[in-house]
């Protein structure tokens, strides 16, 4: 079945937690704290390949799950990395963000690869958290969360040149003509459901030619089955507009073609084309000849006439397809194109590298109630066991190290005096974890 869009959630692996141990030997005295550290969780990454013609695979799949990294084990042993889930998908996908429509990854080479999820951190053991002031710590950190991204994944195929035309006007047969595609042909409109892909190899060059669902007036704004596969015409570099030699009015059939392009899109409508005549075989040569004037001073180009069934007028075709091809210039950047510097900015939350230096921000969320943002900070909550009496007070030296409790006073425009009075109240949010705030200021009233 061809599937063109589909949306999934993608949840990349979380980190493993770190090891609370101790080094108990016989002939080692006070051996210390030996736990260590969890692993790192899985990453989600997107590789574009050739064999892969469709989003079928991700039709019953709606949750992608990436392994999460493994606890740390003792003697310092380091908790196995999660394995990177990599999901095949073909040339030519989109990936937008499911809330904000947002294009976070265009994948319109081979083998073009694209991080979406970025694992969790694996959390620390207790023997990393030795200082001179700390001994003996009896606290480990928690793996860090990996990223969660809900999608839509769009394709649109990759072809040099499109073949468009009003159903039943021989688009399929000149594919199964000059490439190996045997797509289904039958003497009634709309034979061809999806789009074909095939390659044409003709003296020594080749081409890949991309058979579009028959066009009908009307298919910009929905009707027939154009609208669903117009959009896999944007990326070709050139259009071939196949019109039926049996049409009665066959300047008039052009127009509506062009019409229909230019209404879906001015970029698909600028782009190089080449008019063909098809089935020249079901009319005389006088009624050809005068159709094909009529068609050429209509488009102001010279229009091919070729049969499928006429090997000769096929070659023609082919050596013209081969030569407009070569002479056309490489396609504007696409509206659907990306920059490499937006691939990073969606390589996701490496905290690890973020400045700690960075100023945090506290807004106040009500009267009693303060919210601190600030991604190494939130990163350190987020892996904190914040029951353990000893691993709540490292998120204290922290905050104290940024001057914490002074702009909580600043904020909430009290002397200490009077804050104490009513510290019960006053709640500090940090990564959605409510921490209690009587330790944190008492602490730095003390020091």
């Amino acid at each position: 079945m061809f599937v063109d869009e589909t949306t999934l959630e993608c949840r990349a692996g979380r980190g493993g937690d770190g090891t609370v141990s101790w080094r108990r030997e016989k002939y080692i005295p006070r051996g210390g704290p030996w736990g260590g550290d969890g692993g790192r969780g899985g990453d989600i990454v997107l590789v574009a390949v050739d064999d892969v013609h469709t989003l079928s695979d991700f039709r019953h799949k709606k949750i992608i799950q990436a392994q999460n990294g493994e606890r740390g084990g003792t003697n310092r042993k380091h908790g196995r990395d999660g394995a990177a889930l990599i999901l095949k998908v073909p040339t030519g996908t989109i990936v937008r963000d499911w809330e904000t429509d947002e294009m976070l990854a265009d994948l319109n080479a081979k083998n073009m690869q694209f991080t979406l999820c970025r694992g969790g951190r694996g959390g620390y053991g207790n023997a990393h958290f030795v200082s001179s002031t700390r001994q003996a710590p009896k606290f480990a950190e928690l793996g860090d969360e990996g990223d969660v991204k809900h999608i839509i994944l769009e394709l649109r195929l990759v072809a040099d040149i499109a073949i468009v035309g009003f159903p039943n006007a021989g688009k399929s047969t000149l594919i199964a003509t000059v490439t190996n595609v045997r797509p289904k042909i039958a003497d009634y409109p709309f034979t061809t459901l999806v789009p074909n892909l095939g390659v044409m190899e003709w003296k020594g060059e080749s081409l890949v030619l991309e058979d579009v669902p028959g066009l009908i007036e009307g298919a910009s704004a929905g009707r027939g089955l154009g609208i669903d596969f117009l959009k896999h015409i944007e990326r070709a570099r050139m259009i071939l507009h196949i019109v039926d030699a049996s049409t009665k009015d066959i300047v008039k059939q052009y127009r509506t073609l062009r019409r229909e392009l230019e209404q879906f899109s001015e970029y698909l409508a600028k782009k190089p084309e080449i008019i063909a005549i098809s089935k020249t075989d079901t009319i005389e040569a006088s009624d050809l000849q005068t159709k094909r004037k009529s068609l050429e001073s209509e488009a102001r180009m010279p229009v091919l006439a070729f049969s499928s069934f006429d090997r000769v007028s096929v070659d023609r075709l082919q050596d013209a397809l081969i030569e407009a091809f070569a002479q056309a210039k490489p396609a504007e950047k696409s509206r659907l194109e990306i920059s490499s510097d937006t691939h990073r900015v969606y390589d996701l939350k490496q905290i690890e590298t973020i400045s700690v230096h960075a100023r945090p921000k506290i807004t106040r969320q009500d009267e009693t109630t303060l919210v601190l943002s600030h991604p190494r900070i939130e990163q350190i909550v987020r892996m904190t066991d914040t029951r353990n009496p000893d691993a709540l007070s490292r998120v204290y030296d922290v905050l104290e190290k940024h001057r914490i409790p002074e702009r909580i006073l600043r904020e909430l425009w009290v002397e200490w005096e009077e804050i104490f009075e009513a510290m019960e109240d006053i709640k500090l949010i940090i990564a959605e974890k409510q921490l209690p705030i009587r330790p944190l200021l008492l602490r730095a009233r003390l020091r």
